[in-house]
């Protein structure tokens, strides 16, 4: 089969999935690459692919599923039995049910799952403090990412046609395990130490921060993903909800193990 674009893909507010989504990509040789962002409202184009094309799809995990905001985003792009590579980004603690999640996701828009992979991110309440898979994904990751790409690329070019192919199998559970739901808190902001910059406003995938008098968060809207935190240049958004401060010290302690990606073909 021959492929005459490659697509990458990705809802990430931390730029953790798009580091791998893009090292996967590019690990296939010769052929056009281009590049659709689900991640801001207001920027989403929503897109039917081609038979032809193989578009590379990743979505962070939250407790095991994928991100609800990424489910919503996904509804943006559509294929034509078209060859999808599947990643799922988890922040070294499991990712449960999320790739059989994202793999059902994407054959009831009409792609075909042909690999799949688990790969690990930097968690979004990780700080210098407090530090969960830090740096991940690192190099190793990323060239581990580039040869699954190439791998996934030559396996593809020796298919006369992929629709023949079974259903992938990944892991995971059906039905998949309940969803964390909406957090009844935001990130605190330091009024006094924030300068109105609007860096937090920029990444905000959900659009949950304005700017009146002060720093403004809805609770809402809020997804939690912390990019607002790591995106502060004054550091002044963090983590002071005593339930999410246990959390972040329980992955920081039980979560340390160094845990390499999965993938599946």
């Amino acid at each position: 089969m021959n492929i005459s674009k490659v697509w990458g893909v990705s809802f990430s507010p931390t730029k953790t999935s798009k580091k791998i989504v893009d090292a996967i990509a590019s690990g296939i040789p010769g052929v056009e690459r281009n590049s659709l962002d689900l991640t801001y409202p207001g920027k989403i184009e929503a897109r039917t692919f081609k038979p032809e094309e193989l578009v590379v799809i990743g979505v962070p995990v939250y407790a095991g599923r994928v991100a609800p905001l990424a489910v919503q985003r996904l509804k943006a792009i559509k294929g034509k039995t078209t060859p999808a590579v599947l990643v799922v980004l988890y922040g070294n603690r499991e990712y449960e049910d999320a790739l059989i999640e994202l793999r059902d996701i994407a054959i009831r828009a009409s792609f075909l799952p042909v690999a799949a992979s688990a790969f690990i991110g930097e968690h979004s309440f990780s700080s210098s403090q407090i530090p969960i898979a830090p740096g991940r994904p690192d190099s190793v990751d990323l060239a581990s990412a580039a040869s699954f790409g190439r791998k996934v690329f030559k396996n593809i070019s020796q298919l006369q046609d992929v629709s023949s192919l079974s259903c992938l199998q990944v892991p995971g559970n059906i039905p998949y395990k309940e969803s964390m739901g909406p957090l009844p808190i935001t990130p605190k902001v330091n009024q006094t130490a924030c300068t109105h910059c609007g860096m937090c406003i920029s990444t905000c995938p959900a659009g949950a921060i304005t700017i009146d008098d002060a720093l403004i968060m809805d609770v809402e809207r809020c997804i939690f993903c912390c990019a607002c935190i790591k995106t502060c240049p004054e550091d002044a958004v963090s983590i002071d909800a005593p339930p999410l401060q246990e959390k972040r010290l329980w992955l920081h302690e039980n979560c340390a193990k160094r845990k390499e990606p999965e993938l599946y073909y």
